[in-house]
């Protein structure tokens, strides 16, 4: 969706600016009205129209360079989602704590959706305020028009076929023919049409102000059309001139939906009645026009060249890598990422970007490979049959330390203490109160000997501590699960490692190759559904391990790597 408001948004200004340089100033009315409503339809379509490639495919210097992929393996750090913190039972547990990430792309659709509703309720209020005036209005039907007569001091208007007088002007002298002649122009060619449809994208799009613009310049434009039909019946400009600075003077009432003839840039009207354009200029103009939308379909179409890169631009426009993992968050966790939600192309982007340094810090990505990226693809296809998910490790749950505990610590002459990861003396702990911490751990370091009491070490998280280590720091992927339609549950660990002994018995670390995209792969095709629980003995060369749980119970499969 953002990059259609991009792409769409920047075709949008670059029509508007080629109009505004070029064809404002030319006595090309008609033509400039097809244009301005043609150049809004093109510019909001164009990113959904596949085009063939005119143009080779522009690729960004991020697209050829060369990835290290890093082997990663779990470390001891890695807390699992149900492992105990403590070996005591804490008392009082406290009430779960975790600062969740704001959502922002929720946060950002309730307001579009309130400025919406807004535009759209005002907008029907002037058409039920145009309503009113008809009915509490004299109608009277003329051949091609409806001739509304009103009680109120107004400038004549129209809307659609309806022309709105007041009753004394159109009954005394004060309408003149010059006047009338205008405005039945404006329901002559429906006007009125150009300016629901503006003011109905201009609600739609209400955070884009090249609507407003767009909106002035076709209002501006129907006024040249309308003088111009006015000029060509009298052939007296000095005259209908004269009559047009009469009637700005003063307040007037003015209608939004309506094109009033007292426009607020009345000079420019005056001006444009004498100007005159050669037959040769408009042909050259109008010709002008076909280059700039070849340009701007080839850049912002959906051609062949434009598959991986959906805007020449998008070099300069790409989101932030973190918004990508954000946006693809499941509702019931932070640390859950839901593959569906996931643009993957434009997260690869941002990734590619990242320098080595900004890659240790951000969320930990599962796609460093491209036969792991292809099956992910894959399986996002898949997505009415799988459920795939990519689970973080989550923070551990906060707890409550008791009063009679926290006392016995500090009366406790065997105890080494670790508040927040550093070595302290036990004094330390009258700086704190029993609430001050989210987590603690208590074990034993040294048995009970001969005169000698048995050691311990307490160790101590404060919630700001908490906040940095578990909800700030670098989400690190623990698994990728998926859930099928018939109820069969697959996990795999992120990367595995193991260790064995080579020829010289050392001892080593072996990490599988081509493991991710071999698992990932398996999820895809449910290769498993069928296979036996796994034996005890398994080549760790030739296969790995996948989580099942089916007809509700859990069970390990052996997944080869042939």
């Amino acid at each position: 969706m953002i990059s259609y408001l991009l792409n769409s948004g920047i075709c949008l200004s670059v029509m508007f600016l080629f109009y505004h340089l070029v064809l404002r100033k030319e006595n090309m009315f008609a033509f400039n009205r097809y244009f301005l409503l043609v150049s809004l339809a093109f510019s909001l379509l164009v990113p959904f129209i596949s085009l063939p490639s005119f143009f080779p495919p522009i690729i960004s210097s991020g697209q050829n360079a060369t990835v290290e992929i890093q082997q990663i393996f779990f470390t001891d750090d890695i807390q699992s989602p149900n492992e105990k913190i403590s070996v005591g039972d804490p008392q009082n547990p406290l009430t779960k704590d975790v600062f969740s990430a704001i959502g922002w792309s929720e946060v950002l659709g309730l307001v579009y959706m309130i400025g919406l509703l807004f535009l759209l309720v005002r907008f029907m209020f002037q058409i039920l305020g145009l309503a009113k005036l008809i009915k509490n209005g004299v109608v009277i039907q003329k051949e091609k028009y409806k001739l509304v007569l009103l009680d109120q001091e107004i400038m004549p208007f129209t809307f659609l076929n309806y022309l709105f007088v007041n009753q004394k002007t159109y009954c005394g002298p004060g309408l003149e023919l010059g006047i009338l002649q205008h405005e039945l122009t404006h329901i002559k060619e429906k006007h009125s049409i150009d300016i629901l449809l503006i003011e109905l994208l201009k609600s739609v799009f209400w955070f884009n102000p090249i609507f407003l613009l767009y909106k002035k310049a076709i209002q501006l434009n129907h006024e040249f059309l309308a003088d111009r039909e006015v000029i060509a019946g009298s052939n007296d400009i000095i005259q209908y001139q004269k009559l047009l600075i009469s009637k700005v003077i003063g307040e007037e009432f003015v209608f939004n939906l309506s094109s009033p003839i007292n426009y607020s840039v009345t000079k420019n009207r005056l001006i444009m009645m004498k100007k005159t354009t050669s037959k040769r200029r408009s042909l050259l103009l109008k010709m002008g026009m076909i280059p700039v939308m070849v340009l701007m379909g080839a850049a912002f179409s959906q051609s062949t060249a434009n598959q991986s890169k959906k805007s020449i631009l998008q070099d300069f426009l790409v989101k932030d890598f973190e918004t990508y993992i954000n946006e693809a968050l499941s509702e019931e966790s932070d640390f859950i990422i839901e593959l569906e939600k996931l643009d993957i192309g434009g997260a690869k982007a941002a990734y590619m970007k990242l320098t080595a340094d900004e890659k240790s810090k951000f969320t930990e990505f599962p796609i460093l490979e491209d036969e792991a990226l292809s099956y992910l693809v894959e399986l996002q296809k898949a997505k009415d049959r799988i459920k795939v998910r990519i689970n973080f490790s989550s923070p551990p749950k906060k707890m409550s330390i008791s009063e009679d505990v926290w006392t016995n610590w500090l009366k406790s002459k065997n105890i080494e203490v670790i508040v927040d990861d550093k070595k302290e003396d036990i004094s330390i702990l009258s700086n704190y109160s029993p609430k001050d911490f989210a987590l603690y751990e208590v074990r034993g370091v040294e048995k009970k000997k001969f005169l000698k009491p048995e050691q311990y070490r307490l160790t101590l998280t404060t919630h700001d501590h908490f906040y940095d280590k578990f909800i700030t720091s670098r989400k690190k992927i623990q698994t990728i699960s998926a859930a099928y339609q018939n109820g069969d549950i697959a996990e795999i660990p992120y990367f595995m490692k193991y260790v064995l002994m080579n020829p010289n018995g050392e001892l080593e670390e072996y990490f599988p190759e081509n493991y991710l995209q071999r698992a990932l792969e398996a999820i895809l095709t449910h290769e498993f559904k069928d296979f036996p629980s796994a034996n005890a003995i398994m080549d760790i060369r030739k296969g790995f391990w996948i989580n099942v749980t089916r007809n509700g119970q859990k069970e390990m499969v052996v997944v080869s790597y042939n």
